[in-house]
């Protein structure tokens, strides 16, 4: 299939948030000018062709990605897809992706596949796999433990059915997933992620027989984190303590632990409301190492300004609220939590990594998706956007359906 057909595809695939589109060509197309830009501090190291070796990664993932992206959009049916066998397979084929990271370690962490010049980081996969498991966990079982008549001992089975395969399974799942990112793979970034998103689709079942059960998560969860303040993080490797360490005190390792938090505080302020202009990046010159990877938003900063940062955020907010309001509208239970954990995703990825980055929190090592360096995550997010497409083609689609039938 060649690029003509796949634009064709996208744009003539009637149903489709075009506007989706086009402010994802605008961020993927700005990534691959910023990777080229903060790629170039490091070519004494790397050699002259660093840049554009790095550009043509992400131009390759990238193409890989807008396929994928055109043929689910145009092919994903969440009735065909969200079943047992499927999505079996898609979690446990991703969970030992995971446990294979531990064959490769990269600045002492697991998290990737490392295949000669490319690595894949299977992480970015289960944020996906997560939210299509927990949208036929919350919205498509709880249909088949409905009961409306009967005795008590068929309502109490029901019950258990319901707490067995609605409420344990997916808690176990998205549970596992998140400990083997946080502990195995020594990605807590990734984990937070994939147990915030869980925990969001989660509050966003619209079904009363959940009502109970998310009040007693919720006291559940202030009690842990409660625990977990007054313990002082125990659990949490030397290297993760060490985060919490540094954003509360960055500047307590200006040389060796807090580095490059610092040197993006500079970035920051270099940038000052209109910034040095492009390509005038004093940081990326060694200040910030491998700066095209998670600290990019600090080099955008440094030569566009606050002002150009907050443009950049347009085309995000754009992404994020369609998808969200969508979900919104949509009565599809499944395809509602679908929505809402995609656009949860994008957010997600968006606050962690800019709050990293300018120590509104601390920093985890989480990529600024279509922006960061990355074939994973780029991957990851251009297939949930064929994936958000395909339900809102198919959402529009019933509601011209339905207003042609009112009109006749």
């Amino acid at each position: 299939m060649n690029i003509k057909k796949i634009i064709k595809m996208m744009f003539t695939n009637t149903g489709v948030d075009k506007g989706i589109y086009i402010c994802t060509f605008i961020l993927c197309v700005f990534g691959v000018v910023m990777i080229g830009d903060a790629s170039v501090g490091m070519v004494v190291k790397y050699g002259r062709n660093y840049p554009i070796i790095n550009m043509l990664k992400q131009c390759f993932f990238l193409g890989a990605g807008a396929f994928f992206m055109a043929v689910i959009a145009h092919k994903f049916n969440t009735n065909k897809m969200l079943t047992k066998n499927f999505l079996k397979v898609l979690y446990f084929g991703t969970l030992f992706a995971m446990f294979a990271c531990l064959l490769w370690s990269i600045n002492g962490a697991h998290g990737w596949i490392k295949l000669g010049p490319i690595t894949i980081q299977p992480a970015e996969f289960m944020k996906i796999v997560i939210i299509l498991l927990l949208a036929y966990h919350f919205g498509v079982l709880p249909d088949h433990f409905m009961y409306k008549y009967g005795s008590a001992k068929h309502k109490a089975e029901m019950d258990n059915l319901f707490i067995k395969h609605c409420v344990a399974y997916p808690v176990a799942a998205a549970a596992v997933a998140f400990f083997v990112c946080a502990i195995v793979q020594k990605d807590l970034g990734s984990g937070i992620i994939l147990a915030a998103i869980a925990i969001i689709i989660f509050f966003c079942v619209p079904l009363k027989r959940f009502d109970r059960i998310k009040v007693i998560f919720a006291i559940a969860a202030v009690f842990a984190l409660i625990l977990f303040g007054l313990a002082g993080g125990v659990g949490l490797m030397p290297h993760q303590l060490q985060r919490f360490e540094s954003w509360l005190n960055p500047l307590s390792g200006v040389y060796d632990k807090t580095w490059q938090i610092v040197n993006g505080f500079v970035a920051y302020s270099n940038g000052g409301l209109f910034g040095l202009g492009f390509g005038n990046s004093i940081m990326k010159y060694g200040y910030i190492p491998e700066s095209q990877n998670d600290f990019i938003s600090a080099i955008i900063v440094e030569e566009f300004g606050l002002f150009g940062f907050a443009l950049l955020m347009i085309p995000y907010f754009y992404i994020i609220f369609k998808i969200f309001k969508y979900g919104i509208k949509n009565e599809n239970i499944p395809d509602r939590l679908i929505l809402i954990g995609i656009s949860s995703y994008f957010f997600l990825h968006l606050f962690v990594n800019i709050g990293g980055v300018s120590g509104l929190i601390p920093m985890t090592g989480v990529p600024l998706i279509f922006i960061s360096a990355g074939g994973s995550s780029t991957l990851a997010g251009l297939m949930s956007l064929g994936i958000a497409q395909s339900i809102i083609k198919r959402y529009n689609r019933n509601k011209l359906k339905k207003k042609v039938e009112d009109e006749l």
